[in-house]
């Protein structure tokens, strides 16, 4: 893996460090792996299984010439959209770099949220670590001070870096994630086996109470979990707020081709990720499995996340 890493950075930075120095941003390519299947299934394929794949973000860094804090962006079901360009645009003015991967351009995939287009979550996984790679060899970049930060689908992603087994498999094993933060995370309604085994990273969770795709229910309870394991865990919760409550380009309103796991409890079972209600393997087609979403911005909570990610960044990344 040291190899590789500095393979990356010899591809991805000869041409753009110059411009990066004075505060712009700049689009790097880097090497990744798809793996077959979709979502979880198969569960944990081996790095063998996966076929080379070219992934993209995008770099932004503060003006200056100090060594800056980074975090690392990992976008929903549906791209990079408006709540991914403004935590971009946040986190610049906080004085903390961003690197914002884009998992689905690269791979031809415009969107997993109604089940049409299928990604495993192995692919996504692969992708942030060696995003944290890559940002830890940056000559700007703190790798001893780099966040992940997602949203939905890109929650889950975000809380499942912190995992071992995942790091193990599919990172370097050299540096871990300073912070895991999640919003409206799509996760919390799988139960892994080990989920308590993970790094010593502070995970915090940012959800609203009105969350009819994601509900939070599920969530309090993972956090919960955490807590009484001893883990560094907590959940924000953002009263009437939906889905996306921090996209401020969100037209709102109901989306009736979004598949929902509201009413979906999973768990992994014997290497698997199992419906306990069928029986079977777990997967878009579990009875469970609801059509239709809502999404909806919400200024007030908005505006109270920001302060809130603000703050505890500010203490994790030691800022001033």
């Amino acid at each position: 893996m040291l190899l590789l890493t500095k393979m990356l950075v010899g591809a991805a930075f000869v041409l753009s460090l110059a411009t990066l120095a004075e505060g712009q941003s700049e689009r790097i390519s880097f090497q990744s792996l798809t793996f077959p299947g979709d979502l979880w299934t198969p569960f944990m394929p081996l790095p063998s299984e996966g076929s080379p794949s070219t992934v993209s973000g995008v770099l932004r860094l503060p003006p200056g010439t100090a060594r800056l804090p980074a975090v690392i962006l990992t976008h929903g079901c549906a791209g990079i959209r408006g709540a991914e360009l403004a935590w971009a645009t946040t986190l610049d003015a906080f004085g903390i770099a961003t690197f914002v991967v884009d998992s689905f351009a690269g791979r031809s995939i415009p969107e997993v949220c109604t089940g049409h287009h299928r990604l495993n979550i192995a692919s996504v996984l692969t992708d942030v670590y060696r995003a944290m790679s890559l940002m830890a060899a940056h000559p700007r970049i703190d790798a001893g001070r780099i966040a992940i930060m997602g949203l939905s689908f890109g929650g889950r992603t975000a809380l499942w870096a912190s995992h071992h087994r995942f790091q193990e498999r599919y990172g370097d094993g050299l540096i871990r994630f300073a912070a895991h933060l999640a919003f409206y995370p799509a996760s919390c309604y799988i139960r892994l086996a080990d989920e308590d085994r993970i790094g010593p990273a502070p995970i915090r969770i940012f959800h609203g109470a009105a969350d009819d795709w994601i509900p939070i229910g599920p969530c309090k309870s993972y956090v919960e979990r955490l807590q009484r394991a001893g883990k560094d865990a907590a959940l924000l919760e953002y009263p009437d707020a939906h889905h996306s409550f921090d996209d401020p380009l969100s037209p709102g309103g109901k989306l009736p081709h979004a598949l929902s796991p509201a009413k979906c409890a999973f768990v992994e079972r014997d290497g698997q990720i199992a419906d306990p209600a069928t029986g079977r393997v777990a997967g878009r087609d579990a009875p469970c499995m609801l059509r239709g979403a809502s999404l909806a911005y919400n200024r007030e909570a908005h505006e109270r996340a920001v302060r809130d990610v603000q703050d505890f960044l500010g203490a994790v990344f030691r800022l001033k």
